[in-house]
Protein backbone atom coordinates (compact mmCIF):
# COMPACT_ATOMS: atom_id res chain seq x y z
CA UNK A 1 0.00 0.00 0.00
CA UNK A 2 3.26 2.38 0.80
CA UNK A 3 4.63 1.77 -2.93
CA UNK A 4 0.84 2.32 -4.41
CA UNK A 5 0.18 5.39 -2.31
CA UNK A 6 3.88 6.50 -3.26
CA UNK A 7 2.63 5.99 -7.08
CA UNK A 8 -0.31 7.43 -6.69
CA UNK A 9 1.54 10.60 -5.12
CA UNK A 10 4.24 10.90 -7.76
CA UNK A 11 1.98 10.86 -10.38
CA UNK A 12 -0.27 13.87 -8.42
CA UNK A 13 2.91 15.85 -7.89
CA UNK A 14 3.56 18.46 -10.01
CA UNK A 15 7.01 18.50 -11.67
CA UNK A 16 9.42 21.50 -12.36
CA UNK A 17 7.12 22.98 -15.00
CA UNK A 18 3.74 23.20 -12.77
CA UNK A 19 2.19 20.48 -15.18
CA UNK A 20 0.52 17.26 -13.51
CA UNK A 21 3.02 14.54 -16.11
CA UNK A 22 -0.16 11.74 -15.43
CA UNK A 23 -2.52 14.06 -16.69
CA UNK A 24 -0.21 15.75 -19.53
CA UNK A 25 0.14 12.11 -20.85
CA UNK A 26 -3.53 11.50 -20.69
CA UNK A 27 -4.56 13.98 -22.47
CA UNK A 28 -1.92 13.62 -25.53
CA UNK A 29 -3.96 10.35 -25.96
CA UNK A 30 -6.50 11.80 -26.32
CA UNK A 31 -5.60 13.90 -28.87
CA UNK A 32 -3.72 11.55 -30.99
CA UNK A 33 -6.70 9.04 -31.16
CA UNK A 34 -9.12 12.40 -32.29
CA UNK A 35 -6.65 12.63 -34.77
CA UNK A 36 -6.67 9.50 -36.37
CA UNK A 37 -10.86 9.41 -36.36
CA UNK A 38 -10.31 12.40 -38.28
CA UNK A 39 -8.36 11.01 -40.35
CA UNK A 40 -10.34 8.02 -41.17
CA UNK A 41 -13.51 9.97 -41.45
CA UNK A 42 -12.03 12.03 -44.07
CA UNK A 43 -10.71 9.07 -46.18
CA UNK A 44 -14.15 7.56 -45.91
CA UNK A 45 -15.70 11.28 -47.12
CA UNK A 46 -13.22 11.25 -49.98
CA UNK A 47 -13.55 7.54 -51.00
CA UNK A 48 -17.40 7.85 -50.76
CA UNK A 49 -17.71 10.87 -53.00
CA UNK A 50 -15.52 9.79 -55.40
CA UNK A 51 -17.68 7.17 -55.60
CA UNK A 52 -20.59 8.95 -56.30
CA UNK A 53 -19.35 11.55 -59.01
CA UNK A 54 -19.68 9.07 -61.57
CA UNK A 55 -22.83 7.99 -60.59
CA UNK A 56 -24.40 11.40 -60.63
CA UNK A 57 -23.29 11.83 -64.05
CA UNK A 58 -24.54 8.97 -65.31
CA UNK A 59 -28.14 10.40 -63.70
CA UNK A 60 -27.89 13.19 -65.38
CA UNK A 61 -27.03 11.36 -68.72
CA UNK A 62 -30.02 9.46 -68.44
CA UNK A 63 -32.18 12.28 -67.16
CA UNK A 64 -30.90 13.55 -70.90
CA UNK A 65 -31.58 10.69 -72.79
CA UNK A 66 -35.12 10.46 -71.43
CA UNK A 67 -36.38 14.00 -72.47
CA UNK A 68 -38.02 12.78 -75.44
CA UNK A 69 -39.68 9.95 -73.74
CA UNK A 70 -40.53 12.58 -71.06
CA UNK A 71 -41.79 15.17 -73.42
CA UNK A 72 -43.86 12.73 -75.65
CA UNK A 73 -45.47 11.10 -72.51
CA UNK A 74 -46.35 14.87 -71.08
CA UNK A 75 -47.72 15.85 -74.30
CA UNK A 76 -49.85 12.58 -75.07
CA UNK A 77 -51.25 13.30 -71.22
CA UNK A 78 -52.45 17.05 -72.15
CA UNK A 79 -53.73 16.03 -75.83
CA UNK A 80 -55.88 12.97 -73.64
CA UNK A 81 -57.51 15.89 -71.44
CA UNK A 82 -58.33 18.05 -73.88
CA UNK A 83 -59.87 15.83 -75.81
CA UNK A 84 -62.13 14.56 -72.82
CA UNK A 85 -62.86 17.76 -71.29
CA UNK A 86 -63.79 19.77 -74.29
CA UNK A 87 -65.62 16.38 -76.36
CA UNK A 88 -63.42 16.16 -80.17
CA UNK A 89 -60.68 14.41 -81.33
CA UNK A 90 -56.76 15.52 -80.39
CA UNK A 91 -53.72 13.88 -81.59
CA UNK A 92 -49.71 13.45 -81.64
CA UNK A 93 -48.15 13.66 -84.74
CA UNK A 94 -45.17 11.82 -85.52
CA UNK A 95 -42.63 13.31 -88.41
CA UNK A 96 -39.00 12.43 -88.80
CA UNK A 97 -37.91 15.98 -86.59
CA UNK A 98 -39.90 15.65 -83.95
CA UNK A 99 -43.77 15.35 -82.74
CA UNK A 100 -46.41 17.91 -81.89
CA UNK A 101 -49.51 17.23 -80.13
CA UNK A 102 -52.43 20.04 -81.14
CA UNK A 103 -56.31 19.37 -82.14
CA UNK A 104 -56.98 16.20 -84.76
CA UNK A 105 -57.36 17.55 -88.24
CA UNK A 106 -57.41 14.93 -91.13
CA UNK A 107 -56.47 11.22 -90.77
CA UNK A 108 -54.63 12.21 -94.07
CA UNK A 109 -52.40 14.49 -92.98
CA UNK A 110 -49.42 15.34 -94.75
CA UNK A 111 -45.83 16.86 -93.88
CA UNK A 112 -46.22 20.21 -95.56
CA UNK A 113 -49.57 20.85 -93.73
CA UNK A 114 -47.94 20.06 -90.39
CA UNK A 115 -44.63 22.12 -91.21
CA UNK A 116 -47.21 25.10 -92.50
CA UNK A 117 -49.17 24.55 -88.78
CA UNK A 118 -46.41 24.96 -87.13
CA UNK A 119 -45.00 28.04 -89.09
CA UNK A 120 -48.16 29.61 -88.31
CA UNK A 121 -47.76 28.90 -84.68
CA UNK A 122 -44.42 30.73 -84.71
CA UNK A 123 -45.73 33.47 -86.74
CA UNK A 124 -48.98 34.05 -84.45
CA UNK A 125 -51.30 33.73 -88.09
CA UNK A 126 -53.17 31.10 -88.25
CA UNK A 127 -56.01 29.83 -90.77
CA UNK A 128 -59.69 30.96 -89.99
CA UNK A 129 -60.92 29.43 -86.47
CA UNK A 130 -64.00 26.93 -87.00
CA UNK A 131 -65.60 28.94 -84.27
CA UNK A 132 -65.73 31.95 -86.50
CA UNK A 133 -69.07 32.08 -88.73
CA UNK A 134 -67.50 30.46 -91.58
CA UNK A 135 -68.72 27.19 -93.78
CA UNK A 136 -67.65 25.38 -90.58
CA UNK A 137 -68.89 27.33 -87.53
CA UNK A 138 -71.26 24.51 -87.15
CA UNK A 139 -69.10 22.04 -86.25
CA UNK A 140 -68.64 22.76 -82.38
CA UNK A 141 -71.95 22.32 -81.45
CA UNK A 142 -73.03 25.50 -83.12
CA UNK A 143 -70.43 27.82 -81.54
CA UNK A 144 -70.89 30.55 -84.78
CA UNK A 145 -71.06 34.32 -84.01
CA UNK A 146 -74.17 34.50 -86.47
CA UNK A 147 -77.33 32.18 -86.33
CA UNK A 148 -78.33 30.61 -89.61
CA UNK A 149 -81.60 30.19 -88.63
CA UNK A 150 -84.37 31.63 -86.97
CA UNK A 151 -85.41 28.74 -85.21
CA UNK A 152 -84.34 28.47 -81.45
CA UNK A 153 -81.05 26.97 -80.82
CA UNK A 154 -79.44 25.62 -78.01
CA UNK A 155 -76.75 28.02 -76.28
CA UNK A 156 -73.49 28.20 -77.72
CA UNK A 157 -70.81 25.87 -77.07
CA UNK A 158 -68.13 27.27 -75.59
CA UNK A 159 -65.03 29.04 -76.96
CA UNK A 160 -62.29 26.18 -78.03
CA UNK A 161 -58.85 27.03 -78.82
CA UNK A 162 -58.57 25.36 -82.13
CA UNK A 163 -55.20 27.40 -82.38
CA UNK A 164 -53.47 24.71 -79.56
CA UNK A 165 -50.42 23.15 -80.17
CA UNK A 166 -47.53 22.02 -78.46
CA UNK A 167 -43.92 20.32 -79.99
CA UNK A 168 -40.62 18.76 -79.35
CA UNK A 169 -37.79 18.74 -82.06
CA UNK A 170 -35.50 15.57 -81.87
CA UNK A 171 -31.93 16.01 -82.10
CA UNK A 172 -30.62 15.39 -85.58
CA UNK A 173 -28.91 12.43 -84.88
CA UNK A 174 -31.58 10.85 -83.36
CA UNK A 175 -33.86 8.20 -85.22
CA UNK A 176 -37.15 6.00 -83.99
CA UNK A 177 -39.37 3.85 -85.01
CA UNK A 178 -43.56 3.08 -83.99
CA UNK A 179 -45.75 0.35 -84.11
CA UNK A 180 -49.50 1.03 -83.58
CA UNK A 181 -51.71 -2.50 -82.71
CA UNK A 182 -52.49 -2.71 -86.43
CA UNK A 183 -48.90 -2.66 -87.20
CA UNK A 184 -47.11 -6.28 -88.21
CA UNK A 185 -43.72 -4.12 -87.54
CA UNK A 186 -42.11 -0.95 -86.62
CA UNK A 187 -41.91 1.92 -88.71
CA UNK A 188 -39.35 4.07 -89.21
CA UNK A 189 -40.30 7.99 -89.07
CA UNK A 190 -38.64 9.08 -92.13
CA UNK A 191 -38.98 11.04 -95.43
CA UNK A 192 -42.38 12.43 -95.63
CA UNK A 193 -44.18 10.48 -93.37
CA UNK A 194 -46.53 11.52 -90.81
CA UNK A 195 -48.00 9.15 -88.37
CA UNK A 196 -50.84 10.10 -86.22
CA UNK A 197 -51.81 8.52 -82.51
CA UNK A 198 -54.90 10.01 -81.78
CA UNK A 199 -57.09 10.87 -78.93
CA UNK A 200 -60.93 9.82 -78.84
CA UNK A 201 -63.08 12.34 -76.54
CA UNK A 202 -63.39 9.19 -74.48
CA UNK A 203 -59.78 9.92 -73.73
CA UNK A 204 -59.12 6.17 -75.43
CA UNK A 205 -56.14 5.82 -77.51
CA UNK A 206 -54.03 3.18 -79.74
CA UNK A 207 -51.61 1.11 -77.58
CA UNK A 208 -48.71 2.52 -78.71
CA UNK A 209 -44.53 0.93 -78.68
CA UNK A 210 -41.92 3.53 -79.32
CA UNK A 211 -37.92 2.26 -80.13
CA UNK A 212 -36.12 5.69 -80.01
CA UNK A 213 -32.27 5.29 -80.61
CA UNK A 214 -29.51 8.11 -79.65
CA UNK A 215 -26.07 8.02 -79.61
CA UNK A 216 -26.10 7.74 -76.07
CA UNK A 217 -28.55 5.38 -75.08
CA UNK A 218 -31.81 3.39 -76.63
CA UNK A 219 -35.47 3.19 -75.34
CA UNK A 220 -37.86 0.63 -75.74
CA UNK A 221 -41.42 2.24 -75.06
CA UNK A 222 -44.86 0.81 -74.00
CA UNK A 223 -47.93 3.02 -73.77
CA UNK A 224 -51.40 1.79 -72.53
CA UNK A 225 -54.18 2.21 -74.54
CA UNK A 226 -56.82 3.37 -71.56
CA UNK A 227 -54.21 6.44 -70.11
CA UNK A 228 -51.34 6.81 -72.37
CA UNK A 229 -49.61 6.18 -69.58
CA UNK A 230 -45.72 4.28 -70.01
CA UNK A 231 -46.78 0.49 -69.02
CA UNK A 232 -42.96 -0.80 -70.43
CA UNK A 233 -39.98 1.32 -70.20
CA UNK A 234 -36.35 -0.42 -71.10
CA UNK A 235 -33.01 1.92 -71.34
CA UNK A 236 -29.78 0.72 -73.02
CA UNK A 237 -27.02 3.40 -72.30
CA UNK A 238 -24.06 3.14 -74.27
Amino acid sequence: MKNGKSRIKNCTKPDHSGALPCLVRHSSFNRGFTLVEIVISLTIIIVIAAGAVPMFKGLREEQQAREPIIELARLAKEARIRAMREKRPYQVAFYPGGFVASRYFSPYLQLAELTTFLQQGESGVYRLNPNADDNDADLDAGAGETSKTDLPLAPAGPKLDDNWEEHYSLAPDVQYRLKFWQDLEETFVEGEMVKLWVFQPSGICQPLKLHLEQPSAVFDVEFGALTADIIREAIDLR
